[in-house]
């Protein structure tokens, strides 16, 4: 077994998630990379390894529970533990109700409940063995908040919170620290997809969240930061 923390990040083609992957690689972290796009998670792979640290990718689907169980068991059987996930992947679709297809829905839902819930039960078995552990579930102010045309998103996000908080009462009993973060908008070509076009220059970066992470990361285990807004000072 590996003296090194080793993290999961779903999500972490681009974006928040490769952020996030590149600040455990700057803290010695070995990092595992999850997504869909091959060229990126090798570019991403590269780039962690640059850093002195170890890092393996793993391409597929995040709601497929077959995907998620074998990948864990790879990671476990070749590093010997998992002690951090971070929860990243995710998918929105911005349209008003009226309009939108149960399609549409269900890829949400997928993307942003099924995964965080097939990979949190696949990490769990070994983190409450070990009596320690974090998932950390990077979700959105609209797990709060509402907007025009975010009736489908919202109630995804809605769905994560209530996950978060509850997963994190189940298991404090055995050290495993759950945590939420709700970034606002941040300067990435997911908040650009939407139909709310932030102003670049004011909204957050995606190292902004990753150093949220961290700070939740960094906290001696007995503490537990259980739930974050992050948001732009001044956005407008």
């Amino acid at each position: 077994m590996t003296d090194k923390e080793i993290s999961i990040v779903t999500g972490s083609s681009k974006g928040i998630g490769k952020a996030i992957a590149l600040k455990l690689a700057d803290e010695g972290h070995n990092v595992m990379l999850f997504g869909r796009d091959k060229e990126s998670l090798k570019k991403n792979q590269k780039e962690v390894m640059a850093k002195g640290t170890e890092a393996d990718y793993f391409i597929g689907d995040v709601s497929d529970e077959k995907f998620a169980d074998e990948s864990v068991k790879r990671i476990e059987e070749k590093y010997g533990k998992i002690d951090h996930l971070i929860n990243n992947a995710g998918l929105g679709i911005f349209k008003n109700l009226v309009d939108a297809d149960i399609n549409d829905f269900k890829k949400q839902v997928d993307a942003n409940i099924f995964g965080i819930f097939n990979f949190s039960k696949a990490v769990l078995p070994g983190m409450i063995r070990r009596k320690r552990g974090s998932i950390i579930n990077i979700a959105s102010l609209a797990a709060k908040n509402f907007f025009v045309g975010g009736t489908m998103y919202c109630a995804t996000k809605h769905a994560v919170l209530g996950l978060t908080r509850s997963l994190m009462l189940e298991v404090r009993e055995h050290n495993i620290r759950v945590a939420i973060i709700c970034p606002g908008s941040v300067n990435t070509d997911f908040n650009f997809g939407s139909n709310m076009k932030p102003n670049r220059d004011k909204v957050l970066q995606a190292e902004d969240v990753a150093d949220t992470v961290m700070a939740i990361l960094k906290l001696p285990a007995r503490a537990l930061i259980s739930e974050i807004d992050l948001r732009p000072t001044n956005p407008k």
